[in-house]
């Protein structure tokens, strides 16, 4: 047990230090390209669809990602511009589980993120632009299967069960976008996501982050 704390409070200072450098190359790139973006004034939408592998080895084992038939998460999310490069970003991603060995079992978790989204190089016509990003992770995950339940001994019914676990954490992602317009562009990038709360030894679900990498769409309105 305390080696788990010791590994959550040692992912917290990192990724602790990584927003701090993120939002003092804002800064600096803030001074430095104060025309960055032409439409950065507008609101932004982002769509995103990425292959999910969590960090676990037991969800990596007993657990396969399967979203209508397709073993991918979602994200939507809309931007906030802070400045011509740096813009607040609130996403909600999707992702759901079903258990390899178990039938008709399966974890549905929506995660809602508070973060910040920031192009790391200058705007060039027609030219790859790299982003960085980060974030607060507030999580709900719902377990789901079904029992033999029985209220007199005999008639057993098959009964769906759910329960419902809460998480916190942090989030990071890098990517590259490409332009289509001066107001739209298509973008690869990879995130990681680390959960510090709901241990596994408390009977919760542990660290349901993981890596994904993907792609998406981002439009200004």
């Amino acid at each position: 047990m305390k080696a788990r704390l010791s590994n959550y409070t040692s992912a917290k200072h990192l990724f602790a230090v990584i927003v701090m450098l993120l939002m003092n190359s804002t800064h600096v790139l803030a001074q430095q390209n104060p025309d960055a973006l032409p439409n950065s004034e507008n609101l932004q939408l982002y769509g995103e669809v990425a292959g999910f592998i969590p960090f676990q080895q037991s969800y990596r084992i007993n657990y396969q990602t399967s979203l209508a038939g397709l073993p991918v998460q979602v994200t939507c999310g809309i931007g906030f511009p802070i400045t011509p490069s740096l813009s607040s970003v609130l996403k909600i991603h999707y992702v759901r589980r079903t258990a390899v060995f178990v039938k008709d079992f399966r974890i549905k978790t929506l995660e809602i993120e508070f973060g910040v989204r920031d192009y790391l190089e200058k705007q060039h016509d027609n030219d790859l632009r790299l982003f960085g990003g980060a974030g607060l992770l507030l999580g709900k995950s719902s377990a789901t299967g079904f029992i033999d339940a029985t209220s007199d001994g005999s008639a057993v019914r098959s009964l769906e069960v759910s329960k419902d676990y809460y998480n916190f954490g942090l989030g990071v992602n890098l990517g590259i976008e490409y332009p289509l317009t001066q107001s739209s562009g298509l973008y690869i990038g990879i995130n990681v996501d680390v959960y510090f709360a709901d241990p596994v030894s408390n009977g919760g679900l542990g660290n349901i982050g993981g890596v994904s990498v993907g792609g998406g769409y981002r439009i200004n309105i």
